[in-house]
Order: structure tokens, then C-alpha cells, then sequence
């Protein structure tokens, strides 16, 4: 019964100390609470900062892969911690909303871009097939979007992840983290948003067995309207099954499953930069504004089950089998959007392709501690093994180049494409990546402790007959090696500094709008180098961190090639803070200094700005609560965005801008049930701006001001 009491301890902790103002979060903790004590809870109304999370998230578990479950006070790395009642009373529906709070991320789209958001770390983009996983195992997320109501928990690793990970993009790893069963609910809400999206939710939660030892955990989501872009549409239907069984005392078995069909018509995507060098950048134009033509789509399916199955040796050694499997079905018709001139004069080409992607991985890992005379030992060891099958249509792409000439101020009629391409899918490639790995937690003292760790990773790449005219790559030794030295004064502070160096995956070929197109770039090796202070107190946190990252630099020559080149250097600094003021006022600030160059490159480039990183971010947010009207909490925030070069020759700013968003809560008791209304507002004053679309030069609309409603009931 160990996990299953884990559990429930876990979420009625949370439900104490969480993240939502008014809220989603008396949901929980009415059902955690149990019928039971009904009467202690009867007519209270909890109203919890929107920042609380940032209170005490330094005690958060965090999977940290290679390094094993530690709280993010033993991690030697900069995380940040995402609860579900924050997601849920921000109403998170994007990668762009999930992060909107965090200094440290960009975001390479938007709620309706196509081709998948991404997001950037500390300047570095994160990539499709490594960076993102679930429960710690890989998906394939070329969609870009999850459905957030299947978790409770988001974590973003910044930096170099390879030891930790394998292979991956060294801007960091997001991992999602499952809903699991926490007793007997069943929770409703439907919601509006910007320009009349409609959704509905059903959450229900049950424990089975003598002693709840069984636990089932359902999510069905429909969503489905216009959406805030001319002539945008989305259609989303989820289905999330969560088991979680205690077959014995010591043997712990989980399993997830996760349906997502994503579809968004007309959506907007990124126009690449074809402005000639004396071009300025055209002015700023509505968020609602979409380039292309009708018939553009983007319809994404996702298929996610894993399985673990935990084994608790003794009291000090434990085994952990692990197996994932993921399916990604992509049908598009998308626009490729130009940049012409300061006019706003936008080349419309369609590109047509319809792919699958079958991922799976299993791995399995043994931790446990022991003692060598006064030291201790926490060691992890660990094998895992991931497959990757791509599948593409026969033929495997449609371009049409030219199709039209659209204006971002006065809009052309393009005609409406019908797309005639039909499911013929063939085997274009295979990607396969075997590792094992080893960590060390050397407690020296009380105080004093030291991580060491080593992966190593083989890596192999190969195409298909049908693409035989695509490169092959194998690598047979990619060490990712780690160290850490930590100094802990008290229970509540970490002084730390690392070391990283990181492997990354063979995630792509070059995309199409390059002269260079299928052609594969080899994997970029990076170091990362980070001191770092965790700490809080009484009604107070805060983290802070110095970091520089050493990477293989990618850029773009003037012939429109994607190259490698030289390295790339990221130094920066970040700081995160968070105070209860009073019983009411609550405030977080979170903030990111960036200087990201080109070194040991072509003279064109050698010391100039990064192409798509900002020199500077920082967010504020405020929290609250109105004791006159009990459950009644508001919320206000913003965050800054500092200028940003748009490409490697520096020829392009984008410049600076500032967001503001607002939210409001208000919960109470109807018949001991909870009744929750949420409301928010994203760039609460219309700003236009421009943001950039990747680390290549390319740039997007920014998002226009949009709302969101939700009514929510525990029963």
C-alpha cells in the first residue's frame, strides 16, 4: 500500500499548497478530504495564491532520468515546475500558454501555428523526437501540442540533458507527467474562448479493491469552434486512461494510455525571411491576421501507452522496468509563407505530405544506496533502448511554388486548394539509439555531496530503399558525460555547480525551404558549464543560475544553405523569486540575461548575436486574494520580451515588447459540491508585434489579445 498512500498524501498536499487561486484546486481537495469530513470543510472556500507553486516547488519530485526521482533541491540543474492547478486556472491549451510565465523559453508558434510548436531554452530549440517525454520515456511530439488535461504535472530541464536523457537538443527536456487515480471523483467543466471555441471535460477518478489498491483515472475532452484566426477552425478530441495498481507490498504497476486528434483548418504558420538587405521590417499587423489559403490544414493523431512496472527490493535497493510505445499520424496542407519586401508583399507556396511516426523504448534501471566507511552512495544504473520508424507518402511530398502573392495590409483572394493526395505510405527511415548509464550521489558530509555520471549512446540512421538516395549515419560512442559538486548549508538551500556535455539526435533532414533540402546534418556535440543557488524560507523562494553553453552552431549562408559551422556560444544569467507579502498578496518575478554569439565561424558571422535570441526576458505576476468575498481571487501579470536578432548576419531586430494578462477566480459550495468559474485575458492590450518563428531567421504575427471562460463542478 506504500504507493497508493504516496499518492493520496502527495495530492491532498498539493491541494494545501498549490497553485490556484480560488479554485480548480478545492476540487481536489474536497475529494481528497473525503464525505467523511464534509462537515469540517462545509461553507469553507480555500483561496490559494496563483503563485504558491513557486512557494514550494524546491520540495517537488522532478523524474530526472539517469539521476532518479530527487526534489528539485537535490537536482544540480535549473528546473522549473508547472502543477496541474496551475495549468488548470491559467487554462492552458498551448505550449505557448504552458510556458508564457517562464523567463528562460520562447515559443516558435502559436495556439494555432502549423508545424507543430516548439519552444527555446535559454536561445536553443528544442527538438521534435528527444526533447519531449512522458512519465521520463520519449514521444515522437511532432505535433507540438499535448492534451494538458491528461497531466498534473510539467517539468522543463534547462540546459544539456544528454546524461540525464540520452540524445536531445541541449536547450532542455520538457516532461509531462500522468494523472493518476487519488480517490473517488468526478469533475465537469465546460469552457468558451477566443473567437467562440467551445469545450467540455469530464475528469472521474476511482480506487477499487479492499484496501485501494486499484486506482482508474479517466479524461475525455471535446473542443471544437472558430478559432481567433480568419476562417480558423479546431476539432480536438482526447481520451486519457490511467491504471495503477499495488500488486503486492513491495510490486507497483502503472498504465497509460493517451488518445489526441487534433485538427485546426486555415492555421497559421512562420513566413521566412526573403527581405533584400536594405528591407526594413514591414509594421506590426493584427494577431487575427492569417497569410495563406483556404484548404490549409493540420491534422495531427497521437497514440501514447506505457507501462512500469516498480519493485521495491528493500528498504534501500529498488528496480524499475520501463516500456513506451507512440504513434504520430500527420496529414497537412500547409503554407509557406515569403516575406517579400517592407510592404508586406508574402509568396504563398502549398506543400502536401502526409507521414507516420512509430516510436517505442523500453528501459530499465536499478537505484540503491550503500555506505563505504563514513560516505554514502546513491547509485543508479541503467539501460534503455528506443526504435524510431518513419513513414512517408508515395510520393512522399507535393509542392506547389508560387501558388499566390498574398499582403499582410491589404489581403489578395488566393484560390482555395483541394488537396489529392492520397494515405500511401512507405518506410522512409529508421532511427535506433541503444545507452547505458551510470550515476553516483556521493554524500561526503551532511553538507557536502558529489554527482558523478557517464552515458553512452549508439546511434544509428537508416533510410530505406525507397530513399536511397538519403545519407545514412551511425555512431557508435556518444559519451555524455556529468559532474557536480553541492554544498548544503541547511535543509532548505543547494549551492551547486555542473558540468554537461550533451549528444544530439539525428532529429530531421533539412527542410525544404533550403537549397540544401533532405540533406542530413550529423548529430552537435555541446558542453554546458552552470553555479546555481536554491533556497527558501518562511513565505519565500528563490533560485538563481549562471550558465554557459558551448554548441555546434547551424546557420544559414547566402545562398540559402543549412550549414554547421563554428560554435555557438549562450551565457546567461537566471533568477526566480517568489514572496507571500501578506495572507493576501502574493508576487513572482522570473527573470533571463542572455548573450548568445557566433565563435570560430566565417568572418560573415564570427561574433555576431545568435539568429532568434533575445538579450533579455522577465516576467512579473501578482496574486490576490479579496477576503470580503470568500473564494474571490485576481490576478495580474506581464512579461517582456527584449529585442531579438532575426538572423546570423544581424541584418534584422525584432524589437522589444511587453505583454499583459489578467485573471479572475471565484469558488464556493453549492450542496458540498464545488462550483469553480475561471476566467482569463492573454495581451490584455491588443499589442501587435513580431516574434520570431525559429532559430533560422524566420518570423511570426504575434498572438492578438484572447479570453478564456471555464465553469467547473466536483460531484
Amino acid at each position: 500500500m506504500e504507493h497508493v498512500m504516496k499518492i493520496n498524501t502527495l495530492q491532498f498536499n498539493k491541494c494545501k499548497l498549490a497553485v490556484v487561486c480560488a479554485s480548480a484546486l478545492s476540487l481536489n481537495s474536497y475529494s481528497a478530504i473525503g464525505e467523511e469530513n464534509v462537515e469540517e470543510t462545509k461553507g469553507s472556500i480555500e483561496t490559494i495564491s496563483v503563485v504558491g507553486h513557486k512557494l514550494t516547488e524546491l520540495s517537488s519530485n522532478n523524474n530526472g532520468g539517469a539521476l532518479g526521482n530527487k526534489t528539485l533541491l537535490e537536482t544540480p540543474f535549473s528546473v522549473d515546475v508547472i502543477s496541474l492547478e496551475d495549468i488548470e486556472i491559467r487554462q492552458v491549451n498551448t505550449l505557448d500558454s504552458l510556458f508564457s510565465r517562464e523567463a528562460s523559453v520562447s515559443v516558435d508558434g502559436s495556439a494555432y501555428s502549423t508545424f507543430g510548436s516548439t519552444i527555446r531554452v535559454r536561445g536553443l530549440p528544442l527538438d521534435y523526437t528527444n526533447s519531449f517525454k512522458i512519465n521520463g520515456m520519449s514521444i515522437n511530439n511532432f505535433s507540438g501540442e499535448l492534451p494538458y488535461e491528461a497531466f498534473e504535472q510539467v517539468t522543463l530541464l534547462k540546459g544539456a540533458s544528454g546524461f540525464m536523457y540520452g540524445m536531445a537538443a541541449p536547450g532542455g527536456v520538457v516532461n509531462y507527467v500522468t494523472k493518476k487515480a487519488t480517490g473517488d471523483k468526478f469533475i465537469v467543466d465546460v469552457g468558451m474562448r477566443s473567437d467562440s471555441v467551445f469545450s467540455g471535460h469530464i475528469d472521474a477518478s476511482k480506487r477499487l479493491g479492499d484496501n485501494d489498491e486499484y486506482g482508474v483515472r479517466v479524461n475525455l475532452v471535446k473542443e471544437s469552434g472558430d478559432t481567433y484566426l480568419e476562417d480558423g477552425t479546431i476539432d480536438r478530441n482526447t481520451a486519457a486512461l490511467a491504471f495503477d495498481a499495488q500488486l503486492t507490498d513491495s510490486l507497483y504497476w502503472t498504465v497509460d494510455v493517451i488518445y489526441n486528434d487534433r485538427l485546426t483548418e486555415n492555421s497559421w504558420t512562420t513566413m521566412n525571411n526573403s527581405l533584400g538587405s536594405t528591407d526594413l521590417l514591414p509594421d506590426t499587423v493584427s494577431g487575427t491576421r492569417s497569410i495563406g489559403a483556404d484548404g490549409t490544414f493540420d491534422d495531427y493523431k497521437n497514440i501514447v501507452a506505457l507501462t512500469s512496472l516498480n519493485w521495491d527490493i528493500n528498504d534501500n535497493w529498488s528496480a524499475r522496468l520501463e516500456y513506451d510505445y507512440s504513434k504520430n499520424e500527420t496529414r497537412w496542407v500547409k503554407s509557406l509563407a515569403y516575406l517579400l519586401n517592407s510592404d508586406g508583399d508574402v509568396n504563398i507556396s502549398l506543400y502536401d505530405q502526409y507521414f507516420d511516426v512509430n516510436y517505442d523504448q523500453i528501459q530499465a534501471v536499478i537505484n540503491g544506496e550503500f555506505e563505504t566507511g563514513s560516505i554514502r552512495h546513491n547509485l543508479l544504473l541503467g539501460a534503455s533502448y528506443q526504435k524510431s520508424t518513419t513513414y512517408r507518402n508515395d510520393p512522399h511530398r507535393v509542392v506547389m511554388w508560387g501558388y499566390g502573392t498574398d499582403n499582410l495590409f491589404n489581403p489578395v483572394e488566393i484560390p482555395t486548394y483541394n488537396s489529392t493526395l492520397e494515405d500511401n505510405l512507405s518506410m522512409a527511415w529508421i532511427d535506433k539509439q541503444q545507452s547505458v548509464y551510470l550515476s553516483d550521489f556521493i554524500s561526503l558530509t551532511d553538507q557536502w555531496e558529489v554527482l558523478l555520471g557517464i552515458r553512452s549512446n549508439q546511434i544509428e540512421h537508416t533510410p530505406s530503399e525507397y530513399f536511397s538516395s538519403y545519407q545514412a549515419y551511425n555512431e557508435d560512442r556518444a559519451l555524455s558525460p556529468t559532474a557536480a559538486l553541492m554544498f548544503k548549508p541547511d535543509d532548505k538551500t543547494t549551492y551547486y555547480v555542473s558540468y554537461v556535455e550533451s549528444f544530439e539526435g539525428t532529429t530531421s533532414y533539412v527542410g525544404e525551404t533550403y537549397a540544401n533540402a533532405d540533406e542530413l546534418l550529423e548529430p552537435l556535440e555541446s558542453k554546458q558549464y552552470e553555479l546555481g543557488v536554491k533556497t527558501a524560507g518562511d513565505g519565500w523562494s528563490l533560485t538563481s543560475a549562471l550558465f554557459r553553453i558551448e554548441r555546434g552552431a547551424t546557420l544559414v549562408t547566402g545562398d540559402n544553405y543549412l550549414v554547421q559551422d563554428g560554435l555557438s556560444i549562450y551565457q546567461g544569467l537566471e533568477f526566480s523569486g517568489a514572496w507571500e507579502v501578506t495572507d493576501n498578496l502574493s508576487l513572482y518575478g522570473d527573470l533571463m540575461l542572455l548573450d548568445a554569439t557566433y565563435d570560430k565561424t566565417n568572418s560573415a558571422v564570427e561574433g555576431n548575436d545568435v539568429a532568434g535570441t533575445p538579450n533579455q526576458q522577465f516576467s512579473l505576476q501578482t496574486n490576490y486574494e479579496v477576503d470580503a468575498v470568500p473564494g474571490l481571487a485576481v490576478n495580474l501579470g506581464a512579461k517582456y520580451f527584449g529585442e531579438t536578432t532575426l538572423d546570423s548576419n544581424n541584418t534584422w531586430e525584432l524589437p522589444a515588447y511587453t505583454l499583459f494578462y489578467t485573471g479572475v477566480s471565484y469558488s464556493t459550495m453549492i450542496d458540498y459540491k464545488t462550483l469553480t468559474v475561471i476566467g482569463t485575458v492573454d495581451n490584455l492590450f491588443d499589442e501587435e508585434f513580431w516574434a520570431a518563428g525559429d532559430a533560422y531567421g524566420a518570423l511570426r504575427i504575434g498572438e492578438p489579445r484572447s479570453f478564456a471562460v471555464k465553469v467547473k463542478m466536483s460531484f
